[in-house]
């Protein structure tokens, strides 16, 4: 299926369907597919995100002690980031993605994940 969406939306399409990538199954090879697809075309989106968040953000260091960013919704810069960011979340582009059957998420997953992946999901 081919959709137009803002690339705020494939952002959130993106996180909602990591929790389904370990599965062995139908569902798992399409988020994956997904995934991977929706990742693609937001290339040039999280390099404009993430050179914002070190603009805006605080060093700090990951799990691994390597340098990373960090920018907290409480911070005085957070509404800056925003102002700066929001042009490129309503940018739109195509994107075709695979979907599957509402019975075959039936008794597979969870509501909670079945509410996450809606979008997905077809009669």
């Amino acid at each position: 299926m081919k959709k137009m969406l803002k690339n705020s939306e494939v952002f959130e399409r993106l996180h909602s369907l990591k929790p389904l990538l370990s599965r062995r199954d139908r569902i798992g090879y399409i988020a994956a597919r997904n995934y991977r697809f929706l990742s693609n075309s937001l290339v040039e989106y999280e390099t404009i995100r993430l050179s914002l968040i070190e603009k805006y953000g605080e060093e700090g260091k990951d799990e691994r002690g390597q340098p990373t960013f960090v920018l907290k919704m409480e911070s005085p810069n957070f509404k800056t980031f925003c102002d700066e960011l929001a042009p490129f979340n309503e940018m739109t582009h195509e994107v075709e993605l695979m979907t599957a059957k509402y019975s075959e998420a039936e008794g597979n997953l969870t509501g909670e994940e079945i509410l996450a992946i809606d979008w997905m999901l077809e009669d």
